[in-house]
C-alpha cells in the first residue's frame, strides 16, 4: 500500500507559534483518515515520526495492519 501524510503549517497566537494540521493514511487506497492537530515544531514532528514508523512497521509485517496508539 502507499501511506500518505499532509501537513499543512501555520502560525497562531502571540507571539506568534507554528502550528500544523496533520492528515495521514497507512494506505492511500482506503477511505479511513487521521487527523490532528499540533502546536510546535516537536510536536509536529513527533506526529510525522511517529506515521513513518507505522509506516516501516506495515512493510515489516507483511502489509499487516498496524495498531494506532
Amino acid at each position: 500500500p502507499t501511506a500518505v501524510l499532509v501537513v499543512s503549517a501555520w502560525h497562531e497566537g502571540e507571539p506568534p507559534r507554528l502550528a500544523a494540521r496533520i492528515t495521514y493514511s497507512l494506505d492511500a487506497a482506503r477511505e479511513d483518515r487521521v487527523t490532528v492537530t499540533a502546536a510546535g515544531v516537536d510536536e509536529i514532528a513527533t506526529i510525522v515520526q511517529r506515521w513513518l514508523h507505522q509506516v516501516a512497521a506495515v512493510r515489516a509485517a507483511g502489509d499487516a495492519p498496524v495498531t494506532e496508539q
